[in-house]
């Protein structure tokens, strides 16, 4: 299964930041209580998580009882629900935070591919980018879903954008030299490829790539 971008373990931090579930400084209120409770639930029992959600929900929790039912469903197989209830909490939740909506959007990006909707991953994780143009990982996502689409283009950008906000992502790195692979660009392919293999020498993709682009080169007489 694929693991999404934000571990379940962080999911409750960003709410911190979110208007109204607190209800005062230094005191926990009991919706954020009860949203950490039923995070915490999924990993260990999603299905029990997801009836706790629908019952929160039910008594009128607004969209972090969504986001944990959306969580658990995707812990549950059902990607393709999933990621709808993830795009739709994220764009529901007006008093969240921007950030804590970009990672949500980022979430149901992951859901689409793990449901093999490329296309609508890409949207996901560009929607997310509305909310935090700065977040490396949804630019990254953005390039994975453009990759998967073989999209070498939009691929190469969203992997260059990645690496101006966080030059260290082994992923980004893979991904553009991919990327420059595809579009003939031998000699960029491999820079990039060395730049992953510097971080990771132990990257599977990246071994596979790196006799990608050899044979190419032989190919090319390069």
């Amino acid at each position: 299964m694929r693991i999404l971008r934000q571990t379940l373990a962080g999911l409750a931090l960003p709410v911190l930041l979110t208007t109204g579930l607190q209800a005062q400084e230094g005191e926990v209120s009991f919706e954020q209580a009860q949203y950490e409770a039923c995070l915490a639930l999924i990993s260990r029992n999603a299905e029990a998580a997801y009836e706790e959600g629908l019952a929160w929900r039910a008594q009128g929790g607004s969209w972090p009882a969504m986001h944990c039912i959306a969580l658990a469903q995707f812990e549950l197989g059902q990607h393709g629900i999933a990621a709808r209830r993830l795009e739709s909490t994220a764009e529901g939740a007006v008093v969240a935070t921007d950030a804590t909506r970009a990672i949500i959007l980022g979430q149901a990006g992951d859901a689409w591919i793990a449901a093999r909707e490329y296309a609508f991953a890409e949207r996901a994780f560009r929607r997310g980018r509305d909310f935090n143009a700065g977040d490396a990982g949804l630019a990254l996502g953005v390039a994975e879903a453009a990759a998967l689409q073989e999209n070498w283009e939009a691929a190469e950008e969203a992997a260059s954008d990645a690496l101006r906000l966080d030059s260290s992502m082994v992923r980004a790195w893979r991904v553009r030299a991919q990327a420059r692979l595809e579009m003939g660009n031998l000699d960029g392919a491999a820079d990039d490829l060395a730049e992953t293999l510097g971080r990771d020498n132990e990257d599977i993709d990246a071994l596979v790539l790196r006799g990608r682009i050899n044979e190419a080169r032989r190919l090319s007489g390069g």
